[in-house]
Order: C-alpha cells, then structure tokens, then sequence
C-alpha cells in the first residue's frame, strides 16, 4: 500500500502553485542562458571586427608602402595605388566606428543584464514562496517548522514609537 501512495502522489495534477513554481524556475533558467548568450555573440562580433581590423591594416600598410616607393622612384603612375590607399583609409575609419558601436553595444548590454539578473532574483522569491505555500499545504505542522523566516508584525499605528501620545484633553 506504501508504493501505492507514492505513485498516488507522483501522479498528481500539477496544480497553479505547481505551474507558478515551474514557470519561475524556466523563466529565470532561460534568462541567464539568454543573457551569457547575448553576451557571447557580442564578444565574438566584437573578435570578428577585431580580426578584420588587422587584416585591413595590413593591407594599408602594404599600399602605403607601394605607394611611397613609387613615388619616389617616378617611373609608375600613382593615382591606382593612392586610389587605393584612399578607399582603405575610409573602409578602416568604417571599421573603427563599427567596433566603437560593437563596444558601446557591450557595454550597453552588460548593463542590461546585470539590470535583468538583479530584477530576476524576484523569480527566487516567487519560487521560494510557491515551495512553501506547496509545502504549507501538504503538511502545516512541517512547513512552520521549516519556515526561513519569522512572519513580520506590522503596527496598526503610523507614528513613530517615540512621538507623544495625543489626548483628547490637548486637541
């Protein structure tokens, strides 16, 4: 009869604690997967500008130096070789203003998930609480003996502890 109930258990419907309780867990699962995710593909974009930064700056390199040894030797026209210094030098400034934008984007979105993360740890306090309603429920006298905290008792009075009473006899 034991493994019976067991199953009995096991078996049951979820109910909406239940699907709070595993909607919160997915929830905050998938937000800090999105999140180291977000963040990869910037830095790998951010590499991939880099790599291209240095390949197109040896290919600068490499026209500039054509171009100063032709004109000094004279003999070869210049204008192909500076045209394509000229269309070099605007591709890397180009490029230089694609990787301040990829950086500004980094850091944009290293602020948005640490924004994101801070406000998602709201999902562990509904979890949290969703464990101990469950818990509550399916055994009272456990449950307040695992209780994480002591309830809080509120004070039906708004003044401060220490301000003076008020009586009839003074209004």
């Amino acid at each position: 009869m034991t493994g019976r109930t067991e199953d009995q258990k096991s078996a049951r419907v979820p109910t909406p604690l239940h699907l709070l309780q595993v909607l919160a867990r997915t929830l905050n699962e998938h937000l800090a997967d999105a999140c180291t995710q977000a963040e990869a593909d910037a830095r790998k974009a951010l590499e991939k500008l880099d790599r291209e930064q240095v390949k197109l700056q040896e290919k600068l390199t490499e026209a500039q130096q054509k171009l100063a040894t032709r004109q000094e030797d004279g003999s070869k026209p210049v204008e192909k070789v500076t045209a394509k210094v000229e269309e070099l030098t605007a591709a890397m400034a180009a490029l230089n203003q694609s990787r301040d934008e990829a950086q500004d984007y980094i850091r944009q979105l290293q602020q948005d998930v640490r924004q994101t993360l801070r406000l998602a740890k709201g999902l562990d306090r509904i979890d949290l609480q969703v464990t101990q309603a469950i818990e509550k429920r399916d055994d009272p006298a456990a449950a307040s003996k695992t209780s994480k905290r002591p309830p809080q008792r509120r004070s039906r009075s708004r003044k401060p502890a220490n301000a003076p009473a008020v009586t009839d006899n003074e209004a």
